[in-house]
């Protein structure tokens, strides 16, 4: 049984990562849910990705990165 993580990444404005913070989920559809949670809440920032590749960015509107959320498989 694999367990799922969703790991959030915030990046200050000159690259360097500023905080991070992990989910983990028992299936992938309430972490797939929680996603789609996360990328409509966020407001001011344009998304880059979609859920099915994994991994979205939110970047601004100089095209600087600034949240990545990144949809993970943990094998145990």
């Amino acid at each position: 049984m694999a367990t799922y993580e969703i790991e959030t990444v915030f990046y200050n404005n000159y690259g360097g990562v500023k905080s991070k913070s992990c989910d983990l989920f028992g299936d992938k559809t309430k972490a797939v849910r929680h996603m789609r949670q996360l990328t409509k809440s966020k407001h001011g920032l344009k998304q880059k990705g979609s859920i099915k590749d994994g991994s979205i960015d939110f970047v601004d509107d100089a095209g600087k990165v600034k949240e990545r959320i990144i949809l993970g498989e943990l094998l145990t």
